[in-house]
């Protein structure tokens, strides 16, 4: 298995990783050439500068795609995010949706997963929580009452080892690979203070002001990441229907205050 990427540690899975340039065919052909199966996982919700959203996700997976394709390989996986729509104000969305379009159209087997918040071991969001929650005080949009479905790191890999079992020649599955657990942004602060002996304290921010700034920034001063899409892909709800992925999937869903436990003990 290849694994063309950035964002996910897949060696549990016995992955082979290999850099490549995306803007490069040859170099992404050479990256996928003698593959049985492609787990692509490149994108970015902040590219980095000059790097738009459409060329972060919409791009890079028609490269991958394309260079799959010519290869004979047989399984692909794409990890997407829930709400991803072709007609989405919210770039991000749009341009994972495009992406999604693309791979439909390729005689892959394999899934595309959408997935939402990963939390486990080494994952950036909990790095980010455990700073949020030590804060002497967290600015939180809303007061942090957008609701969540993060998922643990080993469902994500679990959910992609069982996409790459599935039969040959059958269509891309298209899963919602969300929690089991809906809470709010405040309430999982909450339960990262627990695990750091903190009581996380919240400075409510109106959503209309982080609307606002969000907007204005991304006119102004595009370059510092804080823009429309981000906003309203982090304080935005994007909730999922979390039944067809338990019905599909062979394997029960880590709760969240395990996947918490198993983040912090490993974190020392």
């Amino acid at each position: 298995m290849r694994s063309l990427g950035r964002s996910l540690d897949l060696r549990p899975l016995a992955a082979e990783i290999i850099e490549v340039r995306y803007e490069d065919p040859a170099s992404v052909r050479r990256g996928v050439e003698g593959a049985d199966a492609v787990v692509h996982l490149s994108g970015a919700l902040i590219p980095r500068p000059p790097e738009t959203l459409i060329q972060a996700n919409t791009d890079t997976t028609r490269a991958v795609a394309d260079a799959a394709a010519e290869a004979g390989v047989k399984h692909f996986v794409y990890l997407s995010f829930p709400g991803a729509d072709p007609a989405s104000r919210n770039g991000y969305l749009r341009s994972k949706a495009l992406a999604e379009a693309i791979l439909r159209q390729k005689p892959f087997a394999g899934a595309i997963l959408r997935v939402p918040m990963i939390l486990g071991p080494g994952c950036p969001a909990v790095r980010k929580l455990r700073r949020l929650a030590s804060a002497p005080l967290t600015p939180l949009v809303g007061g942090g009452a957008v609701r969540l479905q993060p998922i643990a790191l080993a469902d994500v890999l679990a959910g992609i080892a069982w996409a790459l079992s599935l039969p040959a020649g059958q269509p891309l599955q298209v899963l919602d690979l969300v929690g089991p657990e809906t809470l709010s942004y405040a309430e999982l602060l909450r339960r990262v203070g627990q695990r750091l002996g903190r009581s996380p304290r919240f400075f409510p921010i109106p959503w209309v002001a982080g609307w606002l700034s969000a907007a204005l920034t991304g006119l102004v001063a595009p370059s510092l990441g804080w823009n429309h899409s981000v906003f309203d892909t982090v304080f935005r709800e994007h909730l999922a229907d979390t039944m067809p992925a338990r019905a599909s999937l062979p394997f029960p869903f880590t709760p969240v205050n395990e996947t918490l436990d198993q983040s912090f003990s490993n974190a020392g």
